[in-house]
């Protein structure tokens, strides 16, 4: 992002990173349902933190850039701060899950334009 990005792009960026670590995050997760062991020493834990503190570099940007969009930013800061609780510790149990879910779901839903729509047409 930069300062003459327009905000439509900027949001889009956004919608692809966020995208890109649920689809990371679950790659992760196997297909397992409950009780996973989980080591945040590995490579792909490293590269999962790794994105999520590019994502939150990226917001920390938006914030400074679009001053009056703090809903997306806070529910973005919101989503990482739940991924990072799933997938920092060695154990990944269902309440942390559940929470990582419903964040993610309500965020993909603004990003679909239920809660921006008025955001994406500047």
């Amino acid at each position: 992002m930069d300062e003459y990005s327009s905000k439509r792009h900027d949001i889009a960026q956004l919608k692809f990173l966020c995208e890109n670590l649920y689809d990371e995050g679950i790659a992760t997760l196997d297909d397992s349902c409950h009780g996973w062991v989980n080591d945040p020493t590995s490579f792909v834990n490293l590269q999962l933190n790794e994105l999520i503190e590019h994502i939150a570099s990226f917001v920390m940007s938006y914030k400074i850039k679009y001053m009056d969009e703090s809903d997306l930013s806070e529910l973005v800061e919101e989503y990482l701060d739940n991924a990072y609780m799933l997938f920092s510790g060695y154990g990944i149990n269902d309440s942390d899950l559940r929470r990582w879910q419903k964040t993610t779901a309500k965020l993909f839903r603004m990003f679909s334009g239920e809660g921006i729509c008025t955001t994406m047409k500047t």
